[in-house]
């Protein structure tokens, strides 16, 4: 298959998120996300095999990133020259909430996945751009992952405003919770900049900065890699 440019991205409201959206986004996810690590295993009396791919239906798109109306979602596709249809390339799941101590809205980002074929063209960085766009009086926006891309996707989304540990350290916590996101509302978060450290945490190297503890034991080794050379830039 074939496909031509441009890239288009579409922002789509709670009310018209359809199960054949959400197939297409499942089918994404389940094929670029990542896969479960050595100790999922341990950690799910073995429901989940390490090495396997990590897997979400649309029913449990719904349950978890669709949890009320403030929710949408941003789309990235791509013409086929060879059939004349859209492929999904990349999207981003969004919710939103009013944040009072700095007198405006959130924007949250639930997941963002992008197709491996498709990554390092700042296509996950426009999906960032019109969610935080979406949303009028946005004041502060933010998102849990453990790739650095996403974390500077987002920087560049937000023009380019770079990572405040001590804005983080004030706002993360109030910010989470005010979205009601139902996977991280009722997580620990922990780090150095919140004074609060996991307690397995025994080697001062292995301590976090910041950290919500989700227990999702998804595969750092290609993460850890690419910020390996990132440190190296």
């Amino acid at each position: 298959m074939t496909f031509v440019g441009p890239i288009s991205y579409t922002c789509i409201p709670y009310s018209f998120l359809t199960d054949r959206i959400l197939e297409k986004c499942s089918t994404l996810f389940n094929n670029n996300y990542g896969i479960w690590a050595n100790d999922a295993p341990l950690h799910s009396n073995n429901a989940l095999k390490a090495g396997s791919r990590v897997k979400l239906g649309i029913k449990c798109l719904r349950e978890l990133l669709l949890f009320n109306d403030h929710c949408f979602l941003v789309v990235a596709e791509i013409r086929s020259s060879d059939n004349d249809q859209f492929e999904l390339i990349g999207h981003a799941f969004c919710t939103y909430a009013k944040y009072d101590p700095l007198n405006g809205n959130a924007v949250w980002i639930t997941q963002l996945v992008v197709d491996c074929s498709y990554r390092r063209r700042g296509v996950a960085g426009t999906l960032l751009y019109m969610a935080t766009n979406n949303v009028e009086d946005v004041v502060i926006a933010g998102l849990v992952s453990s790739h650095p891309y996403a974390i500077m996707s987002l920087c560049n989304a937000c023009n380019r405003i770079p990572i405040n540990l001590k804005f983080i350290a004030d706002h993360a916590e109030n910010v989470i919770r005010v979205c009601n996101i139902p996977y991280v509302s009722h997580t620990q978060i922990v780090g150095s900049i919140f004074d609060k450290q996991p307690p397995l945490a025994v080697d001062i190297d292995q301590q976090p900065i910041s950290l919500v503890n989700t227990d999702f034991f998804v595969d750092h080794k290609e993460l850890l890699v690419i910020l390996k050379n990132i440190s190296k830039k």
